[in-house]
């Protein structure tokens, strides 16, 4: 089966216990294949996914998502492709674990691992504590936070320390299931019908798209407000996406030296994506250094920034970090009811839910004009068929 790896991985946490099912689905689509997955294992289960482009070459494939109830959150970053790699293309999760622990998929198995130290420590710190625990840096770890755990429906999940994909509350469906992390690692491989044929289709796809866009600028190419001295000011990098050609991610740093290209601090910076974010921050006032910060501290919280500015403003004029840094200890119930980042980048959201669902970047692809009649040679050079029913 060419790009996908044939399997569903189904977890139960209230036992512990796994098993494997054959992938049957005709569908190209990580959104609906979930949705039909609920269906068949209930409403309160959860499932995360890979697309059927997922780890091609077309540009920008590094999508996967997370499907519950009636929310979708998708995983960008190298999570999606991470996934997939693990040797499943879905992962379905059950129950409530009667311990904390997190859920660690890696080359065709998944287990329940518990994590008795989560009460005690941030998402961040949970992230590197399984990453060590593991033994390995490049583990992929969807971590949450202290208001994941207590089910706030201004929780955020956070995938590889940075917040910016859980626009819908997802944080609040793993500490439902007393889950703190989903952790995934593969050394699996992906085959496509025509590898040669499939290269050269997708970089002459790429070299056009770099005509349309022009040069990159990370995220100031796509938010003009990261083109603001005192935003640039703090840039030390940009980065991308698996797969990804026009990087849309900026990493600043607010303890150290942004020209030193070695990391210094323990927590030297913040990698910015979250458009909507850094666009209220501006609107109440707030430096892109407290800004950061506060992202910073968002994060480890698993709380969604936006939900918590605007909490703040309810509250008070004028907004500032120890404002936020208050509100950080003490959480408070705020509900989240905006466009996501990044579903945000399309005005139709069946377009939106048909790149990300086959395993596309919805930013970049908006960018370029999403087209899926563009990709055709693409597909069916990785597939040696045509693309099957994306709805």
């Amino acid at each position: 089966m060419y790009l996908r790896n044939g399997k569903i991985g189904v977890i139960d946490l209230e036992t512990g216990e796994s098993s494997e099912e054959e992938m049957i689905s005709d569908s190209a689509s990580s959104i609906r294949v979930s949705r039909d997955l609920l269906d068949k294992f209930g409403p309160e289960s959860m499932v995360l996914g890979t697309g059927l482009l997922t780890g091609s070459l077309i540009p920008a494939s590094c999508a996967g998502t997370i499907v519950a109830g009636k929310k979708t959150m998708p995983l960008l970053g190298y999570a999606g492709i991470e996934l997939k790699l693990s040797g499943f293309d879905f992962l379905v999760v059950n129950g409530r674990a009667s311990k904390t622990g997190y859920v660690w998929a890696r080359d065709g198995i998944v287990e329940f691992v518990e994590l008795a130290s989560a009460a005690r420590i941030n998402s961040w710190q949970r992230t590197d504590k399984i990453r060590a625990d593991q033994g390995d840096s490049k583990i992929q770890v969807v971590s949450a936070g202290p208001w994941c755990d207590a089910v706030n429906p201004a929780s955020q999940l956070i995938i590889d320390h940075w917040g910016g994909e859980d626009k819908v509350g997802m944080g609040a469906e793993f500490g439902k299931r007393n889950l703190t992390a989903v952790a995934f690692r593969g050394m699996g491989e992906l085959e496509v019908a025509e590898p040669e044929t499939h290269f050269s289709k997708c970089v002459s796809l790429i070299r056009n798209h770099l005509s349309k866009l022009g040069p990159n600028m990370g995220l100031s190419s796509y938010y003009e407000g990261a083109r603001k001295e005192d935003f640039a000011s703090l840039v030390h990098r940009s980065v991308g996406c698996y797969g990804c050609p026009f990087p849309c991610r900026t990493f600043v740093k607010t303890e150290e030296d942004p020209k030193e290209m070695r990391l210094m601090h323990r927590e030297p910076g913040y990698l910015h994506y979250d458009i909507p974010a850094l666009a209220r921050a501006a609107e109440l006032g707030l430096s892109a250094l407290d800004a950061a910060r506060v992202f910073v501290r968002c994060a480890q919280a698993g709380a969604e920034p936006v939900a918590v500015l605007n909490a703040c403003s309810a509250k008070r004029d004028r907004v500032d970090a120890n404002m936020i840094e208050r509100l950080m200890v003490t959480p408070t119930e705020i509900e989240v009811s905006f466009k996501g980042n990044f579903e945000a980048s399309f005005q139709d959201k069946h377009d939106y839910e048909s790149s990300l669902g086959l395993g596309l970047c919805p930013r970049y692809w908006s960018k370029v004009g999403y087209d899926i009649d563009s990709l055709s040679s693409c597909i069916e050079s990785a597939l040696g068929s045509k693309l099957p029913s994306v709805d």
